[in-house]
């Protein structure tokens, strides 16, 4: 593993992302107004960008991919343990949310989805700091 710069920021950004999902789920305002999408849309930013600073750190390059099974597969390559189950699922669940961002892309999502999808950003973001050498920040 090479000490990367590169990769700090890429896992600066992806906590930023990522407390931005928590933020705005946690808003107390009428939940019918809680953007949802601007919401899973994050959680999945941050996983992009924590599998990214993964590849950055142990191959010294990533990609332009934004699928996180693509990149999973990527990071598999490199160790294994990207291939477990828990990890696949959190990929696979979060994949589902890259394109909400696109105004013409009609997804029906809700409380529920959120949750989960900030729990599985949550996973993802400790898996790939325990890997980069880092303290997990969320589930102990």
């Amino acid at each position: 593993m090479q000490s990367n710069s590169a990769a700090a920021g890429w896992v600066k950004y992806a906590r930023n992302n990522l407390d931005a999902a928590i933020r705005d789920m946690d808003l107390l305002c009428n939940p019918r107004l809680r953007p949802y999408e601007l919401i899973l849309y994050n959680c999945h930013q941050s996983s992009e960008k924590m599998l990214k600073a993964y590849l950055l750190t142990y191959s010294g390059a990533y990609t332009q991919i934004h699928d996180l099974q693509r990149l999973r597969l990527l990071c598999s390559q490199i160790d294994s343990t990207f291939n477990g189950k828990r990890i696949i699922d959190h990929c696979t669940y979060l994949n589902i949310f890259w394109n909400v961002k696109y105004p013409d892309v009609s997804l029906s999502v809700d409380a529920s989805h959120t949750i989960r999808g900030i729990n599985s950003a949550k996973r993802i973001f400790d898996f790939v700091s325990v890997r980069l050498g880092k303290t997990k920040v969320f589930f102990q």
